[in-house]
């Protein structure tokens, strides 16, 4: 700069930062204007779209749909696209529906169907052209019925856009000559806002949005300082969203109880949920990075992601894995694709439902197969007193025996399965009193010897002395024992004996039922105590196989438990427990 006098050595720096500053705003009111532009097009195109699908809501969408579109198109000047809920596109204004693809997944359609339509920006692939769409749904008697689609090319948003820049770039340049006048006149204090803005500007396009102090300025430089304060604060605010809303997602995600996995496209995942962890009885940290084989080890879970990717299409599946022995666990899985290239698993614990579902199917099996017998020798004895038997008076009052007997055990299978179904609801409250474990066990036993005299069994009680009192339904107690007398009875042998004792275990009165009978096989164990179930597979034994089941829910009911003990062929030994509680409060 030799030969410059130190007034041009001055103005020069200034001239070069007022280049700069006049840059920025120009740069400023080009984004501004083209924001201001778009969101003024934008808000055009959504009103647009919004009174179009008013005008075709309850359209019986028939083959007339597509010159709807065109005649939309004509009006509004954009173009039109009408998509069923489906993603088929059954109207279209500027291109033949032959070879149409399915827009279901388009972000426009997707924010139609969810009842937030938007704009979105593209190249569109069939016209090569940016265009901005949005979509709305369309509604049949409050059901989205499909969506209508406009789109307007930015061909002339952006000539305009250009123009725009072109003016604002001959308007700083004007501005910078006439300034050059001035400039000698400039000082360090006009020269301190605008390196102010600059820098707020550069560490903006960096990621660190801060504030600009000044913006009770009036002038030029005051109200970009607050445009663009305003804009940060904007920006901070939407950021903070974003992240309160990845914060909620994340928790939704982590405590949901259904499994969540995410895979990339060679098979790695990416992200796993504790709910999918624990049903896949895998470690998070370990895992992380680990294949999708690697973390569930199904194959045909594999397999059905690997079906996701190539068609696109969402994929569901139901397996059972014996995870242990005599345990099977059901799991329903769900893959759908996100991202291209990411699947998303979402897996089920169905075992649960699996089991109530067999449970079910048994029950009705059972009940069927007990009603079955009585009604079979009903219909019978009926149809041969109408052959003729009814006029041989002692055939008709034999016949009418067995009837009755049968109603007494339909009524009986009826009435324990009423009793079974109150007891297991709650709703048959329990009259509890402070009762001795004597006059709880004697009365059963006394009830129950004649029916063991008569089939040649012999039935003792050995009573432990000064055991405490219990608070107990001694009715239902009792019934109990009656129930496992009864067993013991029916599954004991002439010559056989059954032993009936009393102990105090652990704060507890325990009561068991011994005899020398068949015994019960060990496989039978773990379901005696199931209703209808019988250790006889022909179920020719009498009874209705709720016995057991009533008991243990009336064990149950009052804070015990009950077991058996059994060797086949040496007998079996059923044992419950009553604990004793300390100043019970009564009901």
């Amino acid at each position: 700069m030799k030969g410059l006098s130190y007034v041009q050595k001055t103005a020069i720096p200034y001239l070069i930062l007022l280049a700069l500053s006049l840059a920025s705003i120009a740069a400023s009111t080009s984004i501004f204007f083209d924001q201001f532009v778009l969101s003024n097009l934008e808000k055009e195109l959504i009103s647009e779209t919004t009174l179009a699908a008013e005008s075709l809501a309850n359209h019986p969408f028939m083959d007339e749909i597509d010159d709807e579109a065109k005649h939309l198109a004509e009006i509004t000047g954009n173009r039109v696209t009408i998509i069923l809920a489906d993603g088929t596109v059954i109207g279209e204004s500027d291109r033949s529906l032959m070879g149409m693809e399915n827009h279901l997944l388009r972000p426009e359609v997707q924010a139609a169907i969810n009842g937030n339509p938007e704009p979105y920006i593209r190249t569109s692939s069939s016209m090569h052209q940016r265009y901005i769409y949005v979509a709305a749904p369309i509604y049949n008697k409050q059901v989205i019925n499909g969506v209508v689609r406009f789109a307007r090319s930015l061909e002339y948003y952006d000539s305009t856009i250009a123009r725009f820049r072109v003016i604002l770039l001959i308007t700083a340049s004007i501005s910078l000559v006439i300034a050059l006048v001035f400039m000698f006149l400039q000082t360090s204090k006009r020269f301190n806002p605008l390196r102010k803005i600059s820098e707020a500007i550069f560490t903006s396009s960096e990621g660190e949005l801060k504030t600009i102090a000044g913006r009770s300025r009036k002038d030029e430089i005051g109200l970009l300082i607050s445009s663009h304060n305003t804009q940060v604060e904007r920006i901070n605010l939407q950021i903070q969203n974003l992240r309160n809303e990845r914060t909620k997602l994340s928790a939704i995600l982590f405590n949901m109880t259904d499994g969540v996995i995410l895979v990339n496209a060679q098979g790695v995942v990416t992200m796993i949920n504790p709910s999918a962890q624990k049903l896949f009885q895998i470690n998070f940290h370990a895992d992380q990075n680990n294949s999708l084989i690697e973390v569930v080890r199904q194959h045909q879970i594999v397999e059905l992601w690997q079906l996701t990717l190539q068609t696109g299409k969402t994929q569901n599946l139901t397996i059972q894995t014996s995870m242990e022995k005599d345990n099977v666990q059901v799991i329903g899985s769900l893959l759908g694709p996100i991202l291209p290239g990411e699947v998303l698993l979402l897996f089920q614990d169905l075992t649960l439902l699996h089991k109530l579902e067999t449970v079910r199917k048994d029950f009705i099996s059972n009940i069927s197969h007990e009603l079955r017998t009585p009604l079979a020798s009903l219909k019978a004895l009926t149809e041969t007193l109408q052959n003729g038997a009814i006029n041989d008076p002692k055939v008709s009052n034999r016949f009418l025996t067995q009837m009755d007997e049968e109603i007494d055990n339909l009524t009986q299978i009826v009435t324990e399965i009423l009793e079974l179904s109150k007891i297991e609801s709650g709703k048959v409250p329990l009259e509890k009193n402070l009762c001795s474990v004597d006059e709880i066990v004697t009365r059963p036993v006394e009830r129950m010897r004649m029916q063991a005299e008569r089939a040649g069994i012999m039935l003792e009680s050995f009573i432990s002395k000064d055991l405490p009192q219990i608070d107990v339904d001694k009715v239902r107690i009792q019934q109990v024992f009656v129930n496992l007398i009864h067993n013991a009875i029916k599954f004991t042998s002439p010559g056989g004996s059954i032993k009936v004792r009393t102990n105090l275990i652990d704060r507890s009165i325990h009561f068991s039922i011994a005899d020398t009978g068949i015994g019960i096989p060990p496989a039978d164990l773990k379901r005696i105590f199931e209703r209808f179930y019988k250790t006889d597979p022909s179920r020719s034994s009498s009874g209705t196989g709720l016995g057991l089941s009533i008991s243990k829910h009336i064990v149950e009911a009052h804070g015990g438990k009950i077991w058996v003990e059994s060797s086949l062929g040496l007998g079996s030994t059923f044992t419950f427990s009553i604990p004793i509680i300390e100043n019970p409060i009564k009901n």
